[in-house]
């Protein structure tokens, strides 16, 4: 009876452990809120406490780079994203099946004890800001650099993910038939079936881009290959530009439309004009919650039992839209440049259906383990058999619970507007719900690049202004002005 007290203790400590995101909640909570600087305070003893943890540091540092980015911590920014990098870097070079190895060897204990490895959109998005905070600390060259990681990730994506889901769904197999379990039974179950379609029904027809791409990390290449103003590199602006007008739908390619134009008209002989771009980044990107429920395992000993499956939450609360105004002149709504929403729920969906049969098999196996061992306890008359019992609850208990581990601190939505700098040289960006941000000086030239944060409607915006400047700039003889995107009549102009 002294062996049960402290496994009693245990027990409970395991039921009241916390997600990833229950820990975050006082973080996000300020957050929201539009208090960045509090939000960062809040969340320091956090990744103090995981800084010895290889098990969730990069996923805490992926939270904290945004988080002082928002605070205007641009030295604390980059250091976090550093360091997320350097232990996402090596699975770059990994097999697919290498990089499963872990996912695949916690089936018989639980998925959040194995090191969080980052995923596609998470590898790509920390490439996305840390070139806005090289723009923004005046280093052009090292933003470039982090725009062909983005895209070294995306590639890597494309070659990869298949044959690393085909084979942790081989590993799981392997797992199933060692313990002589056959999960379809379960998998075509009326009743199983209905829940689980039900659980994920809200988030199953979202369609993110195709190739894992994140338009917003495209765009800004395009970005890059205007910045550096030179023929060369304004072709390339010009290749991801298109690449972009193809993955957004008709209402929305507009904005982008037209830089493709320009990368056109730069190409033929035109000198850049001096540009305002304006990114728009609203809302919080989904989360994770726990769906339980008691699966069919159709063993006659154990025929049902629990299992906890990660299901994704959206959320309601954000900023619609934003327009760019030319202070005494004209102004440009933003229009959609990705639907983070999307991309989380298209790379989630892809593997969801191996995260479903492991899970089957995982509890399977485990209920299975767990009546074998109370069963011979109670046959051999053990003493020890309520110590049994009680071990197998912490076991199962500890062992039950989703992987909920995801980057809270995601956009919905990332928007974009743009125009040419206006005569006054002044422009102001307002937001649906009322936020304002300017007057916003804007250089002569080169790019004035804003880049917006806002975690919900009507909260203080988190903005920082990059100023990029071309190299070997001549001025244009006319004054810019904003022009107004007709594709329609640019394609008949050119017939």
């Amino acid at each position: 009876m002294r062996k049960i007290r402290p496994l009693s203790i245990l027990l409970l400590a395991l039921l009241g452990a916390c997600s990833h995101t229950d820990r975050m909640k006082p973080t996000l909570n300020a957050y929201t809120k539009g208090a960045y600087q509090m939000a960062l305070e809040v969340y320091q003893p956090l990744l103090a406490d995981r800084s010895d943890s290889e098990k969730d540091l990069t996923l805490y540092d992926l939270e904290g780079g945004v988080l002082a980015m928002c605070a205007g911590n641009r030295a604390e920014s980059m250091k976090l994203f550093d360091d997320a990098y350097a232990r996402m870097r090596p699975y770059l070079d990994e097999a697919p099946d290498v990089r499963i190895s872990a996912e695949a060897a916690a089936i018989l204990s639980n998925q959040t004890v194995i090191p969080y490895i980052g995923t596609t959109y998470d590898r790509i998005m920390e490439s996305v800001y840390q070139s806005l905070n090289y723009y923004a600390s005046g280093e052009q060259d090292k933003a470039a650099v982090e725009l062909r990681r983005a895209y070294a990730w995306q590639k890597d994506a494309v070659e990869k993910r298949a044959e690393e889901i085909a084979a942790l769904e081989k590993k799981t197999a392997e797992a199933a038939q060692e313990n002589s379990f056959d999960p379809s039974s379960t998998l075509n179950d009326t009743s199983f079936k209905g829940s689980i379609k039900k659980a994920y029904a809200p988030t199953n027809e979202l369609r993110g881009y195709s190739d894992f791409a994140v338009p917003y990390a495209s765009w800004l290449e395009g970005v890059a290959g205007l910045a550096a103003n030179q023929n060369s590199s304004i072709a390339q602006a010009k290749v991801a530009f298109d690449k972009v007008v193809g993955m957004l739908p008709e209402s929305d390619r507009a904005m982008v439309a037209q830089d493709a134009m320009l990368t056109d008209d730069a190409v033929r002989g035109r000198v850049l004009p001096p540009l305002v771009m304006v990114i728009y980044e609203t809302g919080m990107g989904p989360s994770l919650k726990e769906f339980k429920i008691e699966i069919p395992l159709f063993i006659r000993q154990v025929p049902y039992f629990g299992a906890a499956f990660p299901v994704l939450v959206l959320h309601p609360d954000y900023s619609a839209g934003c327009v760019l105004e030319a202070e005494g002149g004209t102004s440009v709504p933003a229009t959609l440049l990705t639907d983070m929403d999307a991309v989380v729920a298209t790379d989630f969906n892809l593997k969801l259906p191996s995260i479903i049969t492991k899970t089957i098999v995982s509890s399977a196996i485990k209920a299975v383990a767990t009546y074998a061992a109370q069963n011979a306890a109670n046959q051999n008359g053990s003493k020890f058999a309520v110590f049994v019992a009680l071990t197998g609850g912490i076991y199962q208990v500890a062992t039950n619970s989703a992987d909920l581990r995801i980057w809270n601190t995601l956009p919905k939505q990332v928007l974009y507007a743009r125009m040419e700098r206006p005569q006054s040289g002044v422009v102001n960006i307002v937001g649906s719900d009322g936020q304002r941000i300017g007057p916003v000086t804007c250089i002569p030239n080169g790019i004035t690049l804003i880049h917006v944060r806002t975690p919900a409607a009507g909260v203080p915006v988190a903005s920082q202004t990059m100023h990029i400047v071309y190299p070997n700039y001549v001025a244009p003889a006319t004054v810019a002005r904003v022009e107004k995107v007709d594709s329609i009549a640019r394609e008949k102009e050119q017939q």
